[in-house]
């Protein structure tokens, strides 16, 4: 009897086990079982009887309309039916930080299993509510951040086979990098503004604007002026074609075999008839001159360029005497507004000295905008503003600069 009697301890030892684990008031739920968790408050993972190293992410769900907060603590785990007491005394450690958000099916917290000694644990989710705290108990956890020294050499026994067997593979080929391919370059002509600049139906001032070309936007040359006057016949994305005059662009690309392009013939200049007189009467002055004076646009350039909300900038303006008499002096206008509306109308006169036939004659003027920065503006230009000089053509005294956006500066 005596021979049998230890056996017959170690099953009753075993029986009573949790007998003797239910003496705490928060018993475990044991065996474990699916369908008897909770899925509002659980502990998904570790499971039960699972061995953890080293820092692990505890995962479950705490989702309750009036959490306050919840954390997850350990404490070891005392396998002895006669020490149930030490197990109710022993103390509570915290595996994670306390947090105060919902968690569904997620990481309720990260323990640091090198705070615990090796060996089993038990965790307890706790979970402080309105109505008082409630509380989830999962065990056994066993932790074993340093194994046995048998387990660290069977392992390492077993990893040395492994590697004699197995045959070394191969290295695979380096991947053959593919020749590089040469870009083909573009060396098509064209030209980039260097400034808003107008398009025109020919090479000269005195032809209708039919485009614009905006600062840093570039233009497909297709020829240039057969006149010799180094215009750039272009044609802009929109489809537009037009020339464009050389010195407020930056030609790129091979220009050695641009097709010579004839500008079309220049506005006619209507010449008005005289009407007829009574024989007896003296002759009557033509309201307009059969010769005489006749002023043009020139070159008319901004500095800055685009202008400045606020900041004054001048114009400079050069007119040319086409007709075959003097011209006396004269005023020119310049009108600077909101383009498409006229609207924030800013102007300026300049004043020019008597311009002797086939002449020119250059002045500047300053004018300050103020209104609608960030839009396009155009500065519009009229000669002779007050009549001052009886032209062969009074029909060609307005013109305008290249639009421009207007800067905000301090405005």
């Amino acid at each position: 009897m005596r021979a049998r009697f230890p056996g017959f301890l170690i099953i009753v030892m075993l029986l009573l086990v949790p007998l003797a684990l239910g003496q705490d008031g928060n018993s475990l739920i044991e065996p474990y079982d699916e369908m008897m968790v909770n899925p509002d408050v659980n502990i998904s993972f570790p499971p039960p009887v699972y061995v953890v190293r080293d820092s692990i992410d505890i995962r479950g769900t705490v989702n309750l309309p009036n959490i306050l907060s919840f954390f997850v603590e350990f404490r070891p785990l005392v396998i002895d039916m006669m020490d149930s007491d030490v197990q109710a005394e022993e103390p509570w450690s915290p595996a994670t930080i306390p947090q105060r958000s919902s968690v569904v099916d997620g990481i309720l917290g990260t323990w640091n299993t090198m705070m615990a000694r090796d060996g089993l644990h038990e965790l307890r989710l706790k979970i402080n509510t309105g109505d008082g705290p409630q509380y989830v108990r999962l065990s056994p956890i066993r932790v074993e951040n340093n194994p046995p020294s048998f387990v660290e050499e069977t392992v390492q026994t077993e990893v040395e086979e492994q590697m004699e067997v197995e045959e070394p593979e191969e290295a695979p080929d380096p991947p053959v990098e593919p020749e590089p391919v040469e870009e083909a370059l573009d060396d098509s002509p064209r030209v980039v503004a260097q400034v808003n600049s107008n398009v025109r139906a020919g090479d000269n001032t005195f032809y209708q604007v039919v485009g614009f070309l905006l600062e840093g936007k570039s233009a497909k040359v297709l020829g240039t002026s057969s006149r010799g006057t180094s215009w750039y016949f272009i044609e802009l994305d929109s489809g537009v074609r037009g020339f464009i005059h050389p010195n407020i662009v930056r030609a790129e690309g091979d220009l050695s075999n641009l097709e010579r392009i004839a500008p079309p013939p220049l506005p006619p200049t209507p010449i008005p008839i005289p009407t007829a007189i009574p024989v007896a009467a003296p002759p009557a002055a033509p309201a307009v001159p059969a010769s005489g004076p006749n002023l043009a646009f020139g070159e008319i350039r901004m500095e800055p360029h685009p202008a400045t909300c606020n900041q004054a900038y001048t114009i400079h303006v050069t007119v040319h005497n086409n007709g075959n008499g003097d011209a006396g002096g004269f005023s020119v206008e310049v009108r600077d507004s909101r383009m498409g509306t006229g609207a924030g109308q800013a102007t300026t006169q300049i004043g020019y000295p008597p311009v002797p036939a086939g002449q020119s004659r250059s002045a500047f003027g300053r004018i300050t905008q103020n209104q609608h920065y960030e839009e396009v503006h155009h500065v519009n230009l009229f000669l002779d503003i007050h009549n001052q000089v009886a032209e062969t053509n009074e029909g060609d005294n307005h013109g305008a600069t290249a639009a421009y956006i207007l800067r905000r500066g301090g405005c």
